[in-house]
């Protein structure tokens, strides 16, 4: 019961400082660090799946390279 808590704390955190105390959280309740980060990186790839892109394009694809620009 003491990991699942700690994973919904984990999961819940969206800053830098929610995740520190999250992590603190996690240790205390006796959850090792290494399964820690392991649903730390499980969260974080949900998130990135599930996520909408950001505004502003996609990732530079529509840029032209300097090498484009110059010549």
């Amino acid at each position: 019961m003491a990991h699942e808590i700690a994973k919904l704390l984990l999961e819940k955190a969206g800053t830098f400082l929610e995740r520190a105390e999250a992590v603190k959280s996690a240790l205390t309740l006796g959850m090792p660090l290494n399964e820690i980060e392991e649903y730390l990186d499980w969260v974080a790839l949900i998130h990135a799946k599930t996520d909408p892109p950001p505004a502003g394009g996609s990732h530079g694809s529509d840029n032209q390279s300097d090498v484009d620009k110059k010549g």
